[in-house]
């Protein structure tokens, strides 16, 4: 049962993390089904909330068998993830394989998963299993392969008790199939891309032709806007010819006013009197049963380690160590809570221990008993003369120290579990102690102690200060009044004056999008704001201690963005061109009367500057960046030419070419063409499925069929 735990283990890992599971998507969250059912359609294809949640299902119960049945926020956010990239990559892929038919036979798969084997005829040999199963059947410590429990493995599926492990290899078994096909696929279209000796001379010459070009540029920013006029029809002619520049994502811009839940006066009050109150109980409490009753009455638990002086809260420090040990201090005041607190034990204890341990881990056992058993075992030989550091390397399920015979290395009291750390600290050097945590039971040896010193354990009720039931329905009042009256984007602006709120602004959310500045998980306001329009006024949100109301202020469906939305950047672009236009100008009658770049520097007053062994292939030259154009125009000149003005990326250069290093003949075509062809193939493996995706028809109704109003 070990040796199965095992294997589940890694399989889930690495299926996890090399076949797939690209995190791209969105968190859909608790599902608020419109009448709508259809989630998407994609190339055509339509796929109801029935085969959103059964390809979910599938995902989500693989995780569970890896993570058991509680999954956290990220876990969740995963499945949710990965079940938008399977839908959108199983119809993307699906009319390919067909058409092409691609196809994995059992035959092949059965030579693919086991290596090592032809396979049958005209299938392909595999020298090495997949390297999932690699993986699953090999011994971490060794590195060997153990094809015999990869057999056993095969063979104890098809029972009864491992019929959860048989689904497990079901899903494993179809990613590696999903694999496979991908492969062929992307291989048909790497063998049909091989560059040609064109190909060869051209990179040929673009990687050893370079230049030396001495320049002298003159910035942008040295002109001033009232040095230049833009019209209205320069700026809609730019839009126009420049309307590839602006192809927008479909985006919704939002403002919001958050009602912040603040605890009152009364409640502080409240909480403090509360305090006042339980301090006279508290003295009361036996000491047998202060840990019970902290527990039952604190907001936090008994801290049961133990401080040396240095580490004790300085507010109680001078106050509470120099009282009778049931004395009790406080209430005061702390990380918004009134604290009352006492000292409950004084003990002589080391700082520091140095231990060895043997993790018999629950999820290795799988049984909390058995491992009792084995524990039990191993300490009574381990007792009668056996190798501590030899049965922590055969036995142990700690990874990161059983090669050292679990050595743990030197740790301070509080570093490790409550448990842990109490049987280390409390114990001696050289006891040997069986204890419990919650990753399995421990054997653990204290090599060594550090002096022991005076340490306090201090006793400690926390209450803290929260908002009353009344206080966050008097916010809540606040946030309906506000929106009684903001019935639009005017009125929202106007009442948010009124309350003497500061709207925050949130431009361009995607659909996609994971967080809102200020907010915490967004994932209702971003499904509002997608089935709304400009200027709608939402309902009350609650987010965490928040209530919030969003006014959408911007609307954009997707495509071409308007003039007026890009006017701001249009207005930039055209001021940067007349700019240049205005230094060339300015250029012109300096550059007829120079008779070497030296002199145009000197008539201009600005820096000569030098630019060494620029390639044609790397146009970014040093000391001024990416200048295509300028480098384009300087692979052309004769030598000793003054050349230009010539408008550049941020400024204005006039450019002398003083070296050329021409390319010479090609010596050896058929490396260069084996650099090329190992580009193209690297390429495909990526830009061939995402060409695909281009040109995919998708329509993404998440946000409608879940969040929709």
């Amino acid at each position: 049962m070990a040796t199965l735990e095992k294997i589940r283990k890694r399989a889930g890992i690495l299926v996890m993390g090399a076949i797939g599971l690209a995190m791209l998507g969105f968190i859909l969250g608790d599902f608020n089904i419109q009448p709508s059912t259809k989630v998407a359609e994609i190339n055509g294809k339509s796929y109801g909330v029935e085969d959103y949640r059964s390809e979910q299902q599938v995902l989500k119960n693989f995780y569970e068998m890896n993570y058991g049945d509680n999954l956290d926020a990220q876990l969740e956010q995963q499945i949710e993830d990965e079940t938008w990239r399977r839908m959108i990559r199983n119809s993307v892929m699906e009319n390919s394989y067909r058409y092409l038919g691609i196809d994995v036979s059992d035959d092949e798969l059965k030579a693919m998963v086991a290596g090592d084997q032809a396979g049958g005829a005209g299938i392909a040999a595999f020298r090495e299993p997949h390297p999932i199963i690699r993986q699953m059947f090999t011994n971490p410590e060794t590195g060997e392969f153990n094809r015999y429990i990869m057999m056993n493995y095969f063979n104890s599926l098809d029972r009864e008790e491992y019929a959860q492990e048989r689904q497990r290899w079901i899903f494993i078994e179809n990613e590696i199939i999903e694999e496979r096909m991908n492969q062929k696929y992307l291989s048909l279209i790497s063998k049909g891309m091989r560059p040609s000796s064109l190909d060869v001379r051209d990179y040929h010459a673009e990687n050893s032709k370079q230049v030396d070009f001495s320049f002298v540029a003159k910035n942008f920013t040295s002109v001033d806007d009232s040095d230049i006029s833009v019209t209205e029809k320069e700026l809609k002619s730019y839009y126009k010819e420049n309307i590839q520049q602006f192809k927008r994502d479909e985006v919704r811009s939002i403002e919001y006013v958050a009602f912040d839940v603040i605890a009152s006066e009364g409640d502080d009050a409240n909480a403090k009197l509360w305090t006042v109150q339980t301090k006279a109980e508290f003295s009361r409490i036996e000491d047998d049963k202060v840990v019970s009753y902290i527990n039952s009455m604190s907001d936090q638990p008994f801290d049961a380690r133990f401080y040396n002086i240095s580490e004790i809260n300085p507010i109680l420090r001078d106050s509470l160590l120099g009282m009778d040990e049931h004395t009790i201090f406080g209430p005061y005041f702390e990380d918004d809570a009134y604290k009352l607190s006492k000292v409950n034990d004084v003990q002589m204890r080391p700082d520091s221990v140095r231990a060895r341990h043997i993790l018999l881990g629950y999820n290795d056992i799988g049984d909390v008993q058995r491992a009792e058993e084995i524990a039990d075992s191993l300490l009574t030989v381990i007792n009668n003369g056996g190798n501590f550091n030899t049965i922590a390397r055969e036995y142990s399920s700690d990874e990161a120290n059983r090669s050292i015979g679990g050595d743990l290395g030197w740790f301070a009291e509080g570093e490790m579990e409550t448990p842990f750390n109490n049987a280390c600290f409390d114990n001696r050097t050289g006891d040997i102690v069986k204890v419990n945590t919650r990753y399995g039971v421990h054997i653990v040896k204290i090599e060594a102690q550090s002096r022991p010193i005076e340490k306090y354990q201090v006793a400690t009720i926390v209450h803290s200060v929260y908002p009353s039931n009344a206080t966050d329905q008097e916010y809540y009042n606040r946030a309906v009044k506000f929106r009684g009256k903001a019935t639009n984007i005017e009125k929202f602006e106007e009442q948010a004056r009124e309350y003497g709120l500061d709207p925050r602004v949130v431009p361009d959310i995607s659909k996609d999008q994971r967080s809102i500045p200020g907010l915490g998980n967004p994932v209702n306001i971003i499904g509002w704001a997608f089935n709304s329009e400009k200027g709608d006024v939402s309902s009350i949100f609650e987010v965490d201690d928040q209530y919030i109301v969003v006014a959408i202020t911007e609307v954009h469906e997707g495509g071409y963005a308007s003039f007026e939305s890009v006017r701001r950047e249009v207005e930039l672009a055209v001021k940067k061109q007349k700019k240049g236009e205005y230094i060339v100008e300015s250029m012109k009658a300096d550059l007829q009367n120079a008779n070497s770049i030296e002199s145009f520097a000197s008539a201009q007053n600005l820096e000569l500057q030098e630019a060494s062994q620029v390639l044609f292939a790397n146009t970014y030259v040093s000391g001024i960046g990416l200048e295509p154009y300028i480098v384009g125009a300087a692979m052309n000149l004769p030598p000793e030419t003054l050349a230009g003005p010539y408008i550049g990326e941020n400024s204005v250069f006039v450019i002398s070419v003083t070296n050329r290093g021409e390319p010479g003949t090609v010596r050896s075509m058929e490396e260069i063409q084996r650099t090329l062809n190992n580009s193209l193939q690297s390429r495909t493996s990526y830009e061939a499925y995402d060409a695909m995706l281009d040109k995919a028809e998708i329509e993404d109704n998440r946000l409608k069929v879940f969040y929709g109003r």
